[in-house]
């Protein structure tokens, strides 16, 4: 009997997962089209075809509906998406995946094939979705998704960890952090604004009126609102800020909004007017975060000044080009008129962000480099002596009853 082949062993468990993950996307995605709507003005037919374009947007596809055009990435429901295949690829793949890249490359092409073909199949002459958006946000959704979810499962990510070079770990291993204090200062500032402007989210929550199903609803999209308002945040806090409508900008020098949409969740944006000089402070934490990434770098790495600050120069650049890219793929258009720009520029927070978070990523690879050299010298003179350890259980010594007397 001839043994299948080893590459062959990732497909069947990459198909599967392509597939039921789409499945379990779709029962998601008709729940909440469900709720929305409700059951009574919608068909059968209507009803699979809002669950299919309420998935394909929320893994980027963007939405054309006459003059109405949406083109923002929901980041929440792509998140969601992300782990939905995530929970199929830990549940399929009961045996260990040898080939842990192809078998993601292989979900991400069956996960983005199903996405373009039901993109084309629901198009209509009124309301369609961009195939070729859709192929690739399934493509990079099932890519994600497959690789944590089998990684986790496996734990194939620290093999693979490992087999890397020592510059990409180390780099890695500090930029995480930048990213994480940067997108916790972000969280930090949308709670604290949601918080003081609560009384004005629940006037709006009111006026809309949602019902019971709808409120449902609308509650799961003001959740999964917050994650695109954090990374706008972001961006203020990198220095481009962002835009909601036409002639409009958010940065640390001011709001300058007019009407905003009906959203409760928008009540966390600021009212417009400039902001008191203090804020301006904000934009020190990106060059903070980048300085702490250089601090972070392997204190074993012993192998000179420049060496260590080319790594920490990396761990920064690394963080920037995380938060650049999360910030500049945050918007798009979510309506006609003035509202078919919204978010930030798409790559001015990467050539901002990046270029700022190597240089503090230098800074702190230098100071700690001294600082090291600094707890490795010799002590000092003074400091070899016996310390006098005066207690009071303890009976005073010679010197002590001299300096008593």
């Amino acid at each position: 009997m001839v043994p299948a082949p080893a590459e062959s062993s990732y497909l069947r468990p990459a198909f599967l997962t392509a597939l039921l993950a789409a499945v379990l996307s779709l029962v998601v995605a008709a729940a909440f089209v469900l709720a929305a709507r409700g059951s009574d003005d919608l068909s059968l037919l209507g009803l699979g075809r809002a669950s299919v374009r309420t998935w394909l947007v929320s893994i980027g596809s963007g939405l054309d509906a006459g003059s109405v055009s949406i083109g923002l990435v929901p980041v929440g429901a792509t998140l969601v998406c992300v782990a939905l295949v995530a929970v199929i690829a830990a549940w399929v793949a009961v045996d260990p995946i040898e080939e842990l890249i192809a078998f993601a490359a292989t979900t991400a092409g069956a996960y983005g094939a199903i996405a373009a073909i039901a993109s084309a199949t629901t198009n209509t002459d009124g309301v369609s979705t961009s195939v070729v958006r859709a192929a690739f946000g399934g493509f990079v959704v099932g890519g994600l998704g497959g690789a944590f979810g089998a990684a986790r499962r496996h734990g194939d990510g620290e093999r693979l960890w490992f087999t890397s070079s020592d510059e990409v770990r180390i780099a890695t291993r500090a930029a995480i952090p930048a990213v994480l204090t940067v997108i916790t200062a972000a969280c930090t500032i949308v709670i604290v604004l949601l918080v003081r402007h609560l009384s004005r989210a629940g006037d709006l929550w009111a006026l809309l009126d949602p019902g019971t199903g709808g409120g449902v609803a609308l509650a799961a999209g003001c959740v999964l609102t917050v994650p695109t308002l954090v990374l706008w945040t972001v961006s203020a806090l990198i220095g481009p800020g962002f835009v909601l409508g036409t002639d409009t900008s958010v940065d640390l020098t001011g709001s300058h909004l007019g009407q905003v949409p009906g959203f409760p969740v928008l009540a966390a944006l600021p009212a417009p007017g400039e902001f008191p000089g203090w804020v301006f402070v904000l934009a020190l934490v990106p060059l903070a975060a980048g300085l702490l990434a250089g601090w972070r770098v392997d204190p074993g790495v012993r192998n000179g000044l420049g060496r260590r600050v080319s790594l920490g120069a990396g761990a920064g650049a690394v963080a920037g080009l995380v938060l650049g890219v999360l910030a500049g793929s945050s918007g798009g258009a979510i309506g006609p008129g003035r509202m078919a720009e919204a978010g930030p520029p798409m790559f001015t927070p990467l050539l901002v962000a990046a270029p700022v978070m190597a240089a503090g990523g230098a800074i702190g690879a230098v100071l700690k480099h001294y600082r090291g050299r600094r707890a490795t010298s010799p002590p000092d003179a003074r400091e070899t002596r016996r310390p006098r350890l005066w207690r009071r259980h303890q009976p005073a010594g010679a010197d002590r009853r001299l300096e008593e007397s």
